[in-house]
């Protein structure tokens, strides 16, 4: 994991922060030690496109990592040391270890201006209307986004 030059960090099942690599104290502002140990909503704050809190003691992304589900990547902002949030495209990876105790590590890959552009464009294209003259609410349009990116009906429940 430390060979990426992606901020990387792994979790166990109860989201402690067990891995932090250099890149991920570089774009957090963490150190190492004031990361290793601390539960990751605490310090990253994970939230999807639409301000919903993913990062949480009860993540579903995690659950079903760990329980063996396939979990596609996702867009989140992540927040840095300066309260910042920034936007990544997030890529799980479980990791098996004989010994138990298995990691989920977390690739974050930064999303350029372009592409951010890109898909707040299609997000403002589908606030149109939903065939009743009605805007789409918020909950219509994420469901949209999740759908044109391959989730199914329960990852998106």
């Amino acid at each position: 994991m430390f060979s990426t030059g992606e901020p990387a960090y792994a979790v166990n099942r109860d989201g402690v922060i067990k891995a932090w690599n250099p890149a991920a104290e570089c774009e957090f502002g963490y150190r190492p030690s004031e990361a290793l140990g601390h539960y990751c909503w605490e310090l990253l704050a994970g939230q999807d496109l639409y301000g919903n809190r993913y990062c949480c003691s009860g993540c579903p992304l995690r659950e079903a990592a760990f329980d063996r589900q396939v979990t596609n990547s996702n867009e989140m902002f992540l927040r840095t040391s300066s309260n910042e949030l920034r936007r990544y495209r997030i890529t799980r990876l479980l990791m098996s270890r004989r010994n138990g105790g298995d990691l989920l590590a977390h690739l974050c890959h930064r999303e350029s201006r372009s592409t951010q552009s890109h898909v707040d464009n299609d997000l403002a294209a589908t606030s149109s209307t939903n065939g009743n003259g009605h805007a789409l609410t918020l909950r219509e349009r994420e469901i949209f986004a999740l759908l044109s990116e391959g989730h199914s009906t329960r990852e998106m429940a």
